[in-house]
């Protein structure tokens, strides 16, 4: 089966590897240094996170989709396929916009900012223009996120719901190494270790290669390894004032079937079949607790197709906006079994063929074929017309010569007495 992290539906963590090319920028128009860029960036995302939790928490998941996700200045990001001077430029102009809407309150932008900036050494007006920023970024970002894996207004109240377990303690005690003086002891056993001899084997010469590589790795953090967010500041929840609910995902009992766990993966029935070997599931997290379900598994892949694309690096327009990414659900499970199937379990055709009432090669060729079509009957009719009246006067003409032949008879009566002595006056 293939896995993939949990941390795909985080958006601290989406969101902290999807902002990392746009430090310099950010830094530039701020007038910070990088390494004092990277942590207001840090500390930025968290405040803001917790912000939209705050905005959830207060309203539901139809409000960000529409208040937040909906904004104007959002549409015109989303104009913008890369980082670069322009997007920027249109970034700083509906900054205030963004932050009042997600913070409700310019006084609580200027009092994370005023934190922030004395733990970088910075200005006040310099963190709260890379803060500002940021929060116009957050919302085209996860915007997008949310428009590509096609979240009604449920699952987008149910994603927000598993966000605090992303940030809680327990999440990155268990990323934390184990304690301080164990990886002394090692760097300092690694240091003095004996040197004696000469390594004259292919065999050794690999081996202290590879335990200096184990010592320099040592040296590095967790999380620069692993490339996890720094551990979340609970103070932004006081500012913000979210409260975290522990949240358990509990599986709708309707989906919790033997045969929806047949279809995702999950269950021993289907376990040597072959045509379930490549389902996707989350792989196994510390203090972290996800349900197999269609649409978040979904969410997680084109989280990952979005982040391997790296949209927000620093280059000029392309030519053509990229295409959405398209995951086949037979990657998360057939569509055969009896589940409910919501919207963002429906397959996403971003291609789909044009219909043909709605080609208009097809049109043109309907159009010019009825137009011949009447022409055609038209003409039919007309020389219909003219034979028929042309077989008309043939017969009024016949007619007339018939009549100019017929002599015209008239009967005379004759009186009998005057005949007969006319008659005999002649014979006389």
């Amino acid at each position: 089966m293939t896995t993939i992290s949990p941390t795909r539906v985080s958006m601290y963590d989406f969101l902290y590897q999807d902002t990392k090319p746009m430090v310099s920028l950010l830094a530039d128009v701020a007038k910070l240094s990088l390494p004092q860029a990277r942590l207001a960036m840090d500390a930025s995302l968290q405040a803001i996170v917790s912000a939209l939790l705050a905005y959830q928490q207060h309203n539901d998941g139809q409000a960000v989709s529409k208040k937040l996700f909906g904004r104007g200045a959002v549409k015109e990001l989303r104009q913008y396929n890369s980082m670069n001077f322009s997007t920027i430029n249109a970034t700083l102009y509906h900054r205030h916009e963004a932050a009042d809407a997600i913070f409700y309150d310019n006084a609580r932008v200027i009092k994370a900012s005023e934190d922030i900036a004395k733990q970088i050494d910075a200005t006040t007006s310099q963190v709260q223009i890379l803060l500002t920023s940021l929060c116009v970024i957050v919302l085209r970002e996860l915007a997008i996120l949310a428009e590509y894996s096609q979240l009604d207004n449920d699952e987008m109240d149910k994603w927000f719901a598993l966000q605090p377990q992303f940030l809680s303690a327990a999440r990155f005690a268990a990323n934390e190494p184990t304690s301080i003086e164990s990886n002394d002891a090692n760097e300092d056993k690694s240091l003095t270790a004996p040197t004696e001899g000469v390594l004259d084997s292919a065999a050794e010469i690999k081996a202290g290669a590879e335990n200096s590589l184990n010592t320099e790795r040592t040296l590095l953090s967790i999380e620069q390894l692993a490339s996890t967010p720094p551990t979340f500041n609970p103070y932004w929840h006081e500012l913000t004032t979210f409260k975290p609910e522990r949240h358990e995902p509990v599986q709708d009992m309707q989906l919790a079937t033997g045969n929806y766990l047949k279809v995702i993966g999950r269950s021993s029935a289907n376990a040597q079949q072959g045509k379930h070997n490549d389902l996707l599931m989350f792989a196994e997290m510390t203090a972290i607790s996800l349900p197999h379900q269609r649409w978040l598994l979904q969410l997680a892949k084109i989280s990952e197709i979005y982040l391997q694309r790296n949209r927000l690096r620093i280059t000029s327009e392309p030519a053509s906006a990229p295409k959405p990414p398209l995951v086949s659900l037979g990657l998360i499970g057939s569509n055969n079994d009896n589940t409910p199937t919501t919207t963002s379990e429906k397959p996403i055709e971003y291609d789909a063929p044009i219909p043909l009432w709605k080609n208009p090669v097809i049109l043109i060729i309907i159009a010019v074929i009825g137009v011949l079509g009447g022409l055609a009957a038209l003409k039919y009719q007309s020389q219909k017309s003219d034979g028929m009246l042309l077989a008309t006067e043939e017969v009024i003409e016949q007619d007339l010569i018939k009549e100019r032949q017929q002599q015209d008879v008239a009967i005379v009566m004759v009186d009998d007495d005057e005949y007969g002595a006319e008659d005999a006056k002649a014979a006389q």
